[in-house]
């Protein structure tokens, strides 16, 4: 009975999640269209930062609770999960064009990123309060690089990058299938809270099932609790590439891992020091590399196929094959 429980407050959590993330970006479609016509960049950001909250609130949940490995293992299993599983089942729907910007400013950007997090991580096998200010450091000039490149955009480029932006917190939110629903800081305020309540509860039953099942905890991090955060992400990007959106499959994914991989990951390495051990060091870290060059090479040939979206699925499949192989193991 008590483990029916369980089942039933996770996918109360899950539905949490999923609805609050779409109060929130209906909430902010209207701040999308302001910011798009005066600063553009400083949309691109708001979007990667709220396709990044239910991660977010998570981790630093776990890590307040004394479980850093869960926060650690949801970081680095998601950007996992958004390249492998959502980035590989779109282009399996439909082939995704990717826009050459995306190849130059985020692409090669995620790509060098996720081989500085790797390389912080394997030094001395920690990532720690110096790594993490490496992170955020290296924020900075992605910011100024987004900032420049779209403030030099064309009067009509940038109008067209708003529709896209807004378009983007559409597909998110419920905006879409319900035209009454309306954005504001009521909407805010209520999904705040059901990411909050809904993550919160999510964590406890990851932990509940670390205890009970005796996993480890990054192994539960790396898998369940990168997968959940994950949903409303997934769903987004299936209803994008149904529809031929597939620029906005891309391009949130996108954002959404540099600023896991760097503020998200930066902060939480500020907050507490996290050993690396060595299913990590011969796993998880690979694979991530595995999956980001994975995602470059078609990406710089400008088209991702369905067999390269077929290969994606696959590597995060393995992936997680081998995380509870060794995991479990050791």
């Amino acid at each position: 009975m008590l483990y029916l429980l369980y089942v039933v407050v996770f996918f109360v959590s899950i539905y949490l999640i999923l609805k609050g993330s779409d109060w929130i970006t209906d909430s902010s479609v209207e701040v999308a269209k302001r910011l798009g016509t005066s600063n553009l960049a400083v949309g691109l950001i708001l979007i990667s930062v709220l396709l990044s909250l239910p991660e977010i609130v998570i981790s630093f949940s776990a890590v307040m609770h004394g479980h850093p490995a869960l926060g650690f293992g949801t970081v680095l299993g998601s950007v996992i999960v958004n390249i492998g599983l959502v980035i590989g089942l779109s282009a399996l729907i439909r082939p995704l064009h990717v826009p050459r910007i995306m190849v130059t400013r985020d692409m090669i950007y995620m790509t060098v990123v996720s081989i500085v997090v790797v390389a912080l991580a394997l030094e001395d096998m920690t990532l720690g309060p110096v790594d993490g200010i490496v992170l955020l450091l290296l924020f900075i000039p992605y910011v100024i690089n987004v900032y420049e490149q779209e403030r030099n955009l064309h009067s009509s480029d940038r109008h067209a990058k708003t529709e896209k932006l807004i378009e983007t917190l559409k597909m998110h939110g419920e905006i879409k299938t319900h035209p009454h629903v309306q954005s504001g800081l009521k909407y805010m305020l209520w999904g705040s809270a059901a990411i909050i309540v809904g993550s919160e509860l999510f964590l406890q039953v990851l932990m509940k099932a670390a205890s009970e099942l005796d996993l480890p905890e990054l192994l539960v991090g790396v898998t369940l609790g990168a997968l959940g955060p994950s949903i409303p992400n997934l769903a987004a990007a299936l209803g994008a590439a149904r529809k031929g959106a597939e620029e906005l499959v891309i391009s949130e994914t996108l954002g959404s891992n540099i600023f896991t991989l760097l503020v998200t990951l930066g902060i939480l390495s500020l907050t507490t020091t996290q050993p690396i051990d060595s299913v990590t060091a011969w796993i998880t870290a690979p694979a991530l590399i595995l999956v980001t060059f994975t995602l470059l090479f078609p990406m710089v040939r400008g088209y991702i196929h369905r067999k390269d979206g077929l290969i994606l699925v696959m590597i995060y499949i393995s992936s997680i094959i081998a995380e509870f192989m060794f995991r479990i193991k050791n």
